[in-house]
């Protein structure tokens, strides 16, 4: 007869759904570069740790637009500052693509 009491403890995806993923940068610089690597990698987390900074933590950004985007390209650029003044930039116009010269055999 099955324990009743272990199945109602452990569900499936209970506990995987808790546990974060482990970053172990250490042990992904010793496969992939050797004792070397490993020995960099603590080295540089002990010099992080003794200057005493702190993770940059990236925020995401979402901005929303009114409408669509314009071609700067073919518009160009148009700023109102006050009602009578406006900061205008004309579109560049448009210069062939430069290509590289043929090279000379020896």
């Amino acid at each position: 007869m099955p324990d009743d009491d272990a199945a109602e403890t452990i569900a499936p995806g209970d506990e995987l759904d808790e546990i974060e993923p482990i970053s172990d940068p250490v042990g992904t610089a010793r496969r992939k570069h050797g004792t070397a690597g490993a020995m960099l990698a603590a080295g540089m987390f002990g010099v992080d740790i003794a200057l005493g900074r702190k993770p940059k933590e990236e925020i995401p950004v979402v901005v929303d637009a009114a409408g669509e985007p314009t071609d700067l390209d073919a518009d160009g650029i148009r700023i109102p500052i006050d009602d009578d003044t406006h900061v205008v930039t004309p579109a560049l116009p448009r210069t062939p693509p430069v290509q590289a010269k043929p090279r000379r055999k020896r």
